[in-house]
C-alpha cells in the first residue's frame, strides 16, 4: 500500500482526433493499452480520459473499438459530430471539455500531473493554468502535429513525442 502513496497522482486526457488522424495517415494501428502502460509507468494512475467525436450512427466497426477501450478501463468523454452544411463532419467542443475537466480536476486536487495527449496551441491556457495550480503537466503528441507554442509554454523537457514510442505501441 505504502509504494501507492509514494507515486504521483496522474490522469491522463487524450484529444482522440490528435491521436486518430495521425494513425490514420501512418496506416497503422496502436494498442492503447500498452500505450496506457508507458504513459502511466512509475505513477498511480487516476484516470484515462479519451475524449472524441462520436456520430449519431455508431457503426459496428466504431462500437467494438469504444467497447475495447471500456473493457481497458479507459473512459471515453464523448461529444456529437456535428454535420456542416458543405457535409464536413467535425466535432465541437472537444478541446473545451478537456479544459474543463484539467482544470476541475486540478483544482479539487484529484491529480498531482496531468499528461495531455494533443499538440493543439488551444491548450496553451492550461498549461498557464496547471502551472499555476502547481500541477504538473506532460504533453504527448505527434512531431508533425504539435504547436511551437504549446512546446514553449510547457517546457522542452515537458514535451514528448508518439512518434518516438510507435515500435512499442503499434499492433
Amino acid at each position: 500500500m505504502g509504494q501507492i502513496l509514494d507515486k504521483k497522482r496522474m490522469i491522463i486526457f487524450c484529444d482522440h482526433a490528435n491521436i486518430f488522424h495521425n494513425i490514420e495517415e501512418l496506416k497503422i494501428r496502436i494498442n492503447y493499452s500498452k500505450l496506457k502502460e508507458i504513459f502511466s509507468e512509475n505513477h498511480h494512475l487516476i484516470g484515462f480520459f479519451i475524449y472524441m467525436g462520436i456520430p449519431d450512427k455508431i457503426l459496428p466497426k466504431k462500437r467494438n473499438f469504444l467497447n475495447y477501450l471500456r473493457a481497458q478501463g479507459f473512459i471515453i468523454q464523448p461529444k456529437p459530430i456535428i454535420i456542416s452544411p458543405t457535409g464536413i463532419k467535425k466535432q465541437k467542443g472537444v478541446d473545451v471539455f478537456i479544459y474543463k475537466d484539467i482544470v476541475e480536476l486540478a483544482e479539487e486536487d484529484t491529480y498531482d500531473k496531468a499528461v495531455l495527449i494533443s499538440g493543439d496551441s488551444d491548450f496553451l491556457d492550461v498549461v498557464r493554468k496547471l502551472k499555476e495550480l502547481k500541477k504538473e503537466i506532460e504533453i504527448w503528441s505527434f512531431k508533425k502535429s504539435i504547436s511551437r507554442s504549446l512546446i514553449e509554454e510547457a517546457g522542452y523537457e515537458n514535451v514528448h513525442y508518439i512518434d518516438d514510442i510507435l515500435d512499442e505501441i503499434k499492433y
